[in-house]
């Protein structure tokens, strides 16, 4: 069994997990997380493959302390998990305005309404479920939008 986190380390879980305090926005703050994080990938200059594997690693390593430090099972300021989907929504798509709209709007789409199997990862007992559910909502809006680009545009 390990240890509880003392008070200094669940500042910074909880630092991280609501990607530097977003989270604790008052209203929509995992619409706000992705909107931000829209913008913060449309001026990244690498590939997004680097920040969505170092996020995401850290997402599921943080995901049972932060239950612990937030002190609920899915906490509403945990918004790490809206950063890597929306960082996945738009990973691989052209920097083009009304794709990256379109993005934004799927993710938060799945994201909220959560369709199978969505809402399956979501009722899940297990602490990576925080970051799963919306991992497949990225999944889901970027294979549209690839379908989307590739067959309509």
């Amino acid at each position: 069994m390990t240890p509880p986190p003392t008070p200094r380390l669940d500042r910074v879980i909880r630092a991280i997990a609501s990607f530097a305090y977003v989270g604790y926005f008052p209203i929509a703050s995992a619409t706000l997380a992705s909107a931000v994080t829209a913008i913060l990938a449309w001026y990244f200059p690498w590939p997004l493959v680097i920040p969505i594997m170092a996020l995401s690693l850290s997402g599921f390593l943080i995901c049972k302390p932060a239950q612990n430090a937030f002190g609920a099972a899915d906490p509403q300021a945990f918004v790490l998990d809206e950063v890597c989907g929306m960082l996945l929504s738009v990973l691989w798509l052209p920097k083009i305005l009304w794709i990256y709209g379109l993005a934004f709007l799927l993710f938060r789409f799945f994201d909220v309404l959560k369709p199978w199997p969505i809402r399956l990862i979501q009722e899940s007992k297990s602490p990576s479920s925080i970051l799963w559910d919306d991992l497949l909502a990225g999944t889901f809006t970027n294979i549209i939008l690839q379908i989307v680009l590739r067959f309509y545009v």
